[in-house]
């Protein structure tokens, strides 16, 4: 039978498999947590966020800033992640990103040999 806190234990045991820890500006660690596993709302808002970096008529600040607000509602500390960014140059969070898109994918994508 199926029950609701094992199901919650397995999704929260995959959210650290494949999510992306990070040291935040703060030295405290948080986790950027897979699109997948993130809620129904946060899912909503991070995928209309991905629509504006793939619109090739938006302009650079606005693709940056949808990065970042993704990166914002993927992580388990929301603030420390937008304090963090804040900081850093567009480029480094954009680093941030593509490390955490590809910590998503899982290893398969990497061991392929063709």
């Amino acid at each position: 039978m199926l029950n609701f806190a094992d199901l919650k234990a397995k999704a929260e045991a995959l959210e650290k498999e494949k999510g992306l820890p990070f040291l935040a500006k703060d030295g405290k660690e948080l986790l950027l947590r897979p699109l997948l596993h993130l809620s129904k709302t946060e899912l909503k808002n991070a995928l209309a966020l991905v629509s504006v970096i793939e619109d090739d008529k938006a302009s650079l600040e606005a693709r940056l800033n949808a990065a970042d607000q993704i990166l914002a509602i993927a992580a388990s500390r929301t603030r420390a992640m937008k304090d963090s960014l804040d900081d850093l140059p567009p480029e480094m969070g954009m680093e941030i990103f593509r490390t955490w898109m590809e910590a998503a994918q899982g290893p398969e994508a990497s061991d392929s040999t063709s």
